[in-house]
């Protein structure tokens, strides 16, 4: 229980660090190096992209190794990427920074995670496990961003780079401590699940691949809002005459809502899968996209960003269960949900250009700054009419996660 308790806290500080510098760093661009709308989506977009990217590679290229080395190697090379974007001062270097910290990230979370799975007993169930490691690193990042926002207020924006790279060394000392887990199976860990013929009979219970699909699409627009509201939003929160401090307590905020609903996932956990859910889900991000393009009081945004804490928390919990409950190894599922995770993360990228489009074309600069919330809403509803119909295949399986008795939907 020990290790448990170590690789938990090895969550929450790198959640600590992750968050100092990914709130730091549009911050960087639009109040130290004056970066237009296209550039500060395009360097929120390089931590995703380097992820999304890692991921699928670390996996392909480790898949005999233990994770502990794996996931090791990660945080150096995050280390490294944190010094390296201190020192950037252009678009593209700041690009490569951050798509650096994004490759380093994808030989970390989703080894960190399957590490933590070795340890699941009787006594240390699946979902327990998932619950403690999800609370752990939201809190981190909660704080992380919570910090940055105030230390950027102050003009402490390289500080706090440099805050998160002392923090990657303790990361790296902590995580020396707890044993090696298990090599992957060759023969089990794939991208693929194994075919009809491979699988044994308990994989007669595993989930369908259109539950699974349409887990990582709601997972998707969930994570596209957020990162909109990350590295999109602060350019629209200057023009509005609003500081730094203000981002850094929507983003905690959002992360600590989601840490008290990951804290509570055993009351929700049983409905996931259901239709009622992927409706919630998408009528919340739609009212939370549409506030975000509407107002920028304070209480109404605040309330949106807690809203959108417990949509994450529900749309990621459905993801990694889907996950590793289709593929046959912990280490295959964790890696597909991670990857979800950092493709989500594009939408900053798009978001941007789009902006600068807007501009361009002789668009009232926050008119252009709102537009890209409009636009995500209408694209929550189209996402929604491809999970409702990808559910409806598997009427008698859409819930992920059963109780003791059989669960069905009225």
């Amino acid at each position: 229980m020990k290790h448990v308790w170590t690789l938990t806290a090895v969550a929450a500080l790198y959640g600590l660090a992750n968050g100092l510098l990914i709130n730091a760093t549009p911050q960087a661009g639009l109040l130290a190096l004056h970066f237009n709308s296209t550039e500060i989506g395009r360097l929120g977009a390089g931590i995703p992209i380097g992820y999304a990217v890692s991921c699928l590679l670390f996996f392909q290229l480790s898949r005999w190794l233990p994770g502990k080395y794996v996931l090791l190697s990660g945080v150096l090379g995050a280390l490294l990427s944190t010094l390296a974007m201190t020192q950037a001062r252009t678009p593209d270097a700041c690009f490569a920074a951050q798509a650096g910290f994004g490759v380093a990230s994808g030989a970390f979370w989703p080894f960190l995670s399957s590490w933590l799975l070795d340890f699941q007993s009787e006594r240390i169930t699946k979902t327990r496990l998932l619950r403690q490691y999800n609370v752990a690193w939201t809190s981190g990042s909660a704080t992380g961003m919570l910090l940055a926002g105030l230390l950027c207020e102050r003009g402490l924006i390289y500080e706090s780079m440099y805050g998160c790279a002392a923090v990657l060394a303790v990361v790296f000392v902590a995580a020396c401590l707890p044993r090696a887990p298990r090599a992957a199976s060759p023969a089990a860990d794939t991208l693929e699940a194994p075919g009809d013929g491979a699988r044994p009979a308990s994989m007669a219970a595993r989930i369908a691949f259109p539950l699974v699909v349409a887990a990582a699409t709601a997972n998707l627009a969930a994570l596209g809002t957020r990162t909109m509201i990350l590295n999109n939003y602060p350019e629209l929160n200057r023009a509005m005459h609003y500081g730094a401090d203000r981002m850094g307590l929507f983003t905690a905020l959002s992360l600590l809502s989601q840490l008290v609903f990951f804290s509570i996932g055993s009351v929700y956990e049983h409905w996931l899968g259901l239709r009622r859910v992927y409706v919630f889900l998408a009528c919340s991000l739609v009212a939370i996209n549409l506030a975000f393009a509407w107002t920028g009081n304070l209480v109404i945004l605040l309330g949106a960003v807690t809203l959108h804490g417990l949509v994450l928390a529900m749309a990621f919990q459905k993801g990694i269960i889907a996950a590793t409950g289709y593929f046959s190894s912990p280490r295959t599922g964790t890696t597909f949900h991670e990857a979800v995770i950092g493709t989500g993360g594009v939408a900053s990228l798009f978001a941007g250009q789009f902006i600068t489009r807007l501009k361009d074309s002789g668009l009232e600069n926050e008119a252009a700054l709102r537009a890209p919330f409009f636009l995500m809403a209408g694209a929550v509803l189209v996402a929604l009419v491809l999970q409702l119909v990808l559910v409806s295949l598997r009427n008698g399986q859409r819930v992920l996660l059963r109780k003791p008795a059989a669960t069905g939907e009225t």
